[in-house]
């Protein structure tokens, strides 16, 4: 039996585009016992959130447009609900942000840095 991680039975929220999360990436997480919700774009995460989703934890993408990730910051870290800003592993060559993909390394430093701290990551 594996030990439970820091993201086991944790609600992971994807914001982003569709192709945001790629296969690998979601199965790293869900490997580490997460649940995965979305990718879901900024709009409609901001609607739904607002309508009450509960999550532990929510990883953007770093694309998403400066006004929607001004009001992702505001609105999460009055919550504190832990969160990251995250390039896909089609741009990991472009600075800013975690690499979200199925790499360890790249799932370890989202993990440590959402759950990983004595106080959570709020970017």
């Amino acid at each position: 039996m594996k030990p439970l991680g820091p993201l086991a039975g944790k609600t992971i929220l994807i914001i982003g585009e569709a192709d945001f999360l790629a296969d690998n990436a979601r199965g790293a997480l869900i490997a580490n016992q997460a649940s995965v919700t979305g990718p879901i774009v900024a709009s409609d995460a901001m609607d739904r959130l607002s309508e009450g989703l509960i999550v532990d934890a929510v990883i953007i993408d770093i694309a998403i447009s400066d006004d929607a990730m001004l009001w992702m910051n505001e609105w999460l870290e009055a919550r504190k609900i832990p969160f990251i800003f995250a390039r896909d592993q089609q741009s990991a060559g472009l600075p800013g942000g975690f690499v979200l993909s199925g790499r360890p390394a790249d799932i370890n430093a989202i993990v440590f840095a959402l759950f990983g701290q004595e106080r959570p990551f709020y970017h």
